[in-house]
């Protein structure tokens, strides 16, 4: 399973990709997570970069440890990335849209509707 790229240091991406697990509910909290070797074997990287992405993990509170069972999502963990990324997300991706929306000419009312069909609420 080849899914990293070059853009970002390899355990950047893996442990982003762990996030975006636990995000989609692929992971829940309290469940394990592969093993560094599985995880290294499955990404064809090397177990250092796996056990580097991890021990990130591990350090914010998203993962943690069970001595000698393995490494399981932390209570919360899901909470705590959406907190973690919510201010980056409406500081670097939101506002500047906002902004190139309104430079535009897109009227609010469009916006909202676009915001309620992809929240699956009517505009009323």
């Amino acid at each position: 399973m080849k899914l990293l790229n070059d853009d970002l240091p390899i355990y950047l991406q893996l442990r982003k990709h762990i996030e975006e697990r636990i995000l989609n509910r692929y992971l829940n909290e309290e469940e394990a997570v592969p093993s560094i070797r599985i995880m290294a074997k499955d990404y064809q990287i090397n177990p250092i970069t796996v056990a580097n992405a991890l021990s990130a993990l591990v350090d914010e509170g998203i993962l943690y440890k069970k001595r000698g069972v393995g490494m399981f999502v932390a209570f919360g963990a899901r909470a705590k990335i959406i907190h973690l990324r919510s201010a980056s997300f409406i500081s670097e991706k939101l506002e500047p849209t906002l902004r190139y929306a309104r430079q535009l000419e897109l009227s609010q009312d469009t916006l909202i509707t676009l915001i309620n069909t992809i929240y699956g609420e009517k505009h009323e």
